[in-house]
């Protein structure tokens, strides 16, 4: 269970802050199941069906339903780009969900125009197919086919966006909602978690160096944990983290040496979400680990006597306070059990001491903000050419929509 200072929100304060997002999308799969008189076969000198599967037939080229499909995973893509998935749907920050169904919506309208496409091609699609198979095996095709006006009810895209709350106790009481609410948090960490071992396996494992085109999962990460930020207090210690970690990648050139080093070592983290979730729960949010991204050690302040008075009018001294010991993901070891160890008290904010234009914080700020941003254009041109691209056919489906 989440110690005190973990615990989720209650709804009535989340219901502000978040829109349910629902997709009802069905993919026709073109396929019928396989039966023994499909074959010839006698029935009764078979297993039973429970014990041994025919498999199925494919009525229609699988190329022809590809389209579909990669529009669903595009939409889906999409929504968990900015939310997390909750109640069969998506939770979405109010803030990020008016462009979200802009986008889904494009993606309706793609989706309502390949599906007219083939509706309209629908029997010359089964003729094609069909001519393509050996000549004993066309009867299959031909005594499975369905109707147009079958497979057009199976072609569908919906979206529904709309506001939640619990049911008044009076009428219900039930503990399901806050039990899923309380999950919001670990379910947000499993979903990076698949985002760090895809980019560790495809980008960065055993590599001496990389482009700044990998980082755009990095970007992607920061994007959903930021705008999730009222979630869980400890998505802030991780965007902290990676806005430290693209301050160190150079405008120019290759990644390599101790920043691509640092980068292996947090996709290594993230990729197991208990271990992040512990090393969140007990990190500076502000406070830049030194030893973890390679830098040298703060620059002691200059003693008072040496300081011309005229220049401690102009620029007031900045002591870079102390870093914790658990700041650094190079340290931090995943616990076997995360309950034993998230902290009860997140790390206060320093007050200011200088003006917020000569602050080093805000100095720092501003690079990094100007990287992200980069990341973030190189993420969206990187998803405009992967959502085109055809999404591998499930390895089952049901037999006449999925």
């Amino acid at each position: 269970m989440p110690t005190p200072a973990m615990q989720p929100q209650s709804l009535d304060g989340l219901s502000d802050q978040l829109v349910f997002v629902n997709l009802d999308l069905t993919c026709w799969s073109g396929k019928k199941t396989l039966t023994p008189e499909d074959l010839g076969l006698d029935r009764t000198q078979l297993p039973p069906e429970t014990l041994v599967s025919l498999g199925e037939k494919q009525l229609i080229d699988p190329e022809a339903l590809r389209t579909f499909t990669s529009i669903r995973s595009a939409a889906r893509r999409r929504c968990l780009a900015v939310g997390t998935r909750f109640l069969g749907g998506y939770a979405v920050p109010v803030a990020k969900a008016p462009a979200l169904l802009a986008e889904l919506d494009a993606l309706g309208q793609r989706y309502q125009d390949a599906r007219a496409a083939f509706l309209a091609g629908y029997d010359d699609q089964l003729a094609a197919w069909t001519q393509q198979q050996p000549q004993e095996w066309q009867k299959l095709i031909r005594d499975a086919l369905v109707p147009v006006e079958y497979v057009g009810g199976r072609l569908s895209f919906a979206v529904q966006a709309m506001r939640f709350a619990a049911p008044d106790p009076a009428v219900v009481t039930h503990d399901g909602l806050n039990q899923a609410l309380s999950s919001l948090g670990d379910q947000v960490f499993h979903e990076v978690g698949q985002l760090a071992r895809e980019a560790l396996e495809r980008s960065f494992q055993g590599k001496d160096t990389v482009t700044r085109r990998a980082l755009s999962p990095l970007a992607s990460i920061r994007d959903k944990l930021d705008g999730l930020a009222f979630l869980d207090r400890r998505f802030r210690a991780v965007v902290g983290e990676i806005d430290r970690l693209v301050a160190q990648v150079s405008a120019q050139g290759p990644i390599a040496h101790g920043v691509l080093a640092a980068l292996t070592q947090f996709f290594s983290l993230a990729a197991q979400p208990a271990g992040l979730r512990t090393w969140a729960a007990n990190a500076s949010v502000w406070q830049a680990p030194q030893e973890f991204l390679g830098l040298p050690d703060p620059p002691a302040a200059t003693p008072a006597s040496s300081v011309d008075p005229a220049e401690a009018a102009k620029k007031p001294t900045f002591i870079p306070a102390p870093e914790p010991a658990s700041a650094s993901t190079v340290d931090a070891d995943a616990p076997a059990s995360i309950e034993d160890t998230e902290s009860d008290t997140s790390t206060p904010a320093p007050a200011p001491t200088v003006d917020a234009e000569a602050d080093p914080l805000t100095l720092h700020w501003k690079p990094v903000v100007k990287a992200v941003e980069e990341v973030m254009t190189s993420v969206e041109a990187s998803a405009e050419s992967t959502e085109s691209t055809p999404a591998p056919a499930p390895a089952t489906d049901d037999a006449w929509f999925f």
